[in-house]
């Protein structure tokens, strides 16, 4: 395995790879596609990257349109990285029956 960066998640340890990116002159990461495979804490709260299109869920805390999970009132940013975790409750998994919570459509927060 190449170089990677290690952090600890809210519990959860993930390993992020990196390279070094010639036109920046530095290290990037590079992040999983957390939509096409998951990644849970242990509370069950899924992992995402910041830039992610908002879900059905999300909400601005000014009010203002939310047009990604970093301009979202649930999502908490990890510090120092690109990813955070979504804190809404219907988009936590229940690890007793594998299942997330049913979508109530129309009811956010």
């Amino acid at each position: 395995m190449g170089k990677t960066r290690q952090y600890n998640i809210e519990g959860l340890l993930l390993e992020i790879p990196v390279c070094y990116d010639e036109l920046v002159g530095k290290e990037i990461e590079i992040f999983p596609d957390f939509i096409e495979n998951p990644v849970y804490t242990p509370e069950g709260h899924p992992v995402l990257f910041t830039g992610e299109d908002a879900c059905a869920y999300g909400q601005a805390p000014d009010g203002m349109p939310c047009i990604d999970c970093g301009s979202c009132r649930f999502y908490r940013q990890t510090p120092d990285t690109l990813i955070g975790v979504c804190g809404h409750e219907q988009k936590q998994r229940n690890f007793d029956t594998n299942e997330m919570k049913p979508y109530k459509g129309g009811t956010q927060g």
